[in-house]
């Protein structure tokens, strides 16, 4: 079938045409339901700079209160006008800019009912609508751009060099029917153009449903409130290793089924039970009967030591088949300057005809220097994930953002792998950031072969010759635009290891050459 070629400019015109060019004033703005949203979140990220910040730095969530200001009667019965000072108007900007979340049905515009916000984005007249005596509409969504210059690299090494360009556009409605009760939904398209090789499975899928579902409020506690989701919804757990909807691919991971969840002071506890979605590029996505994803994260968010993930997670594949529960926990803080992560988990079960024993940790220690220039963070991580003599026994990694984590190129999974890496961090003013990251590969296991991002081994390769797979060195510099909007420019080597020289020798299918990546990708939200 020949792809119709969709006109973005008239999608992304119809998208936004609604959108007001006038700030909006207090009296037309209509307070949210107060008890859903402000308790729950679908999933979690437990700490905001550990996952998509890692390359794509955010700008940190307000933590003053932006409640709406209340008046006061004077003694001839006028109303006092708000207190506006410029603390209250800080938080509010504060507001603004992190409104929009890694997944966008946790997305918070409750400052747009503050009468001292003056300000005017793109897409707030969208927001908070009253839909007659029956709730508050959201409207909104995102369009991103991004070109790729790929050279031996698509899409694993390889000989190809390509050059493409990936646009995608989600639009959503959040309906907030009561304050227990909302409907939730969004889309996705998204195309490749002008590559030489085939588009990647991750980028390209038409018009799809990408969320849709109903939760609401069950049971409210002294300490906090029981929820429940039914219906297409996107999952994102923790740091992202094991559990993401993937942001960084062109499409985004997503699963059908229902959860129950709980949001307290203390604790957040996620139940869920679902199957991913099977993409079909002409035709709607369905559920992939043959799989099932299932589990239950939790979030202790008051250590003296930071946050504390317990998790456990079931996986199953009657296709393959395979059958694993993953039993792990992960450490996020800081203490006397000392920044740390600690992340582990088992996993056990059943792999085609073969026991499963395999497991993962990540250590990672540094500093903040606040008191120099640009305000440098340096952090230096050990990536370990065990492999196994049985080729595709090794460690699973589920449904991770392994791009945030295992080098911006993409080369390798969480399975039979070890990689020393070092991140520096720097922000030369509040718009610019600036990443330096080196990652150095190893195989875990001599006996087992490298891995592609997709967990699939490298084509071609046996598991002779060296453990030395090579090293990749990461550049990023973003410039924060507008609150909602930003551009960023990378640059990515690969430094081929003696192992591919090995396989080389014995199969001059597999190539021996350096890669490299360089892309740039603006981002718009309204």
């Amino acid at each position: 079938m020949t792809r119709t070629k969709t006109s973005w400019l008239a999608a992304l015109a119809v998208s936004l045409g609604a959108a007001s060019p006038f700030p909006l004033v207090a009296q037309d703005l209509v307070p949210p339901p107060s008890g859903l949203l402000e308790n729950a979140t679908a999933t979690r990220i437990t700490d905001e700079t550990a996952a998509d910040s890692v390359f794509f730095p955010t700008i940190p969530i307000a933590t003053s209160n932006d409640s709406m200001v209340g008046y006061e009667n004077d003694t001839s019965q006028e109303m006092a006008a708000p207190a506006c000072d410029a603390e209250k108007m800080k938080a509010l900007k504060k507001a603004a800019a992190s409104a929009y979340k890694p997944l966008f049905f946790d997305n918070d515009f409750n400052y747009l009912c503050d009468p001292c916000y003056d300000g005017c984005l793109l897409g707030e007249d969208l927001k908070r609508l009253c839909v007659g005596n029956h709730g508050v509409l959201d409207i909104g969504g995102e369009y991103r751009l991004r070109f790729h210059n790929e050279a031996h690299m698509k899409p694993y090494l390889n000989n190809v060099n390509d050059n493409f360009l990936l646009q995608r556009l989600r639009v959503y409605a959040n309906y907030e029917v009561t304050e227990n009760l909302r409907v939730y939904g969004e889309i996705l398209h998204a195309y490749s153009q002008y590559e030489t090789a085939p588009p990647r499975p991750i980028d390209e899928n038409y018009w799809e449903i990408q969320n849709f579902f109903v939760d609401g409020k069950l049971l409210e506690t002294g300490n906090g409130a029981w929820f429940a989701r039914f219906g297409r919804q996107e999952l994102l757990y923790g740091s992202q290793r094991l559990v993401s909807p993937l942001d960084w691919a062109n499409i985004r991971r997503r699963f059908d089924g229902g959860k129950v969840f709980y949001r307290g002071d203390a604790w957040d506890v996620d139940a869920f039970l679902t199957r991913p979605i099977k993409k079909a590029l002409y035709e709607w996505d369905s559920t992939n009967q043959d799989q099932s994803f299932y589990g239950v994260f939790s979030t202790y968010k008051k250590s003296e030591w930071g946050n504390v993930d317990l998790y456990w997670l079931g996986y199953e594949n009657n296709a393959s088949p395979f059958r694993y529960q993953t039993a792990g926990s992960r450490l996020i803080g800081g203490k006397h300057g000392l920044l740390y992560e600690l992340e582990a988990a088992y996993q056990f079960g059943e792999y085609q005809q073969a026991n499963h024993n395999a497991g993962f940790f990540t250590i990672g220690l540094g500093h903040q220097f606040e008191d120099m220039a640009w305000k440098p963070k340096f952090m230096a991580y050990y990536d370990w994930a065990s492999g196994d003599a049985i080729t595709g026994n090794g460690f699973d990694q589920l449904f991770p953002l392994g791009h945030a984590y295992l080098g911006w190129m993409d080369l390798f999974a969480r399975r039979n792998i070890e990689d020393f890496n070092f991140q520096l961090t720097m922000k030369p003013c509040d718009q610019w950031t600036l990443i330096v990251w080196h990652h150095i590969f190893n195989r875990q296991d001599s006996s087992d072969v490298p891995y592609t991002v997709v967990n699939a081994p490298y084509p071609g390769t046996t598991a002779a010759g060296s453990r030395y797979l090579g090293q990749e060195i990461d550049f990023m510099a973003k410039c924060q635009m507008t609150p909602h909007s930003d551009i960023i420019f990378g640059y990515s080597h690969f430094f081929t290891g003696t192992y591919f020289q090995d396989q080389h020798a014995l199969n001059p299918a597999v190539t021996d050459n350096d890669a490299n990546f360089f892309y740039t990708q603006f981002t718009l939200r309204f």
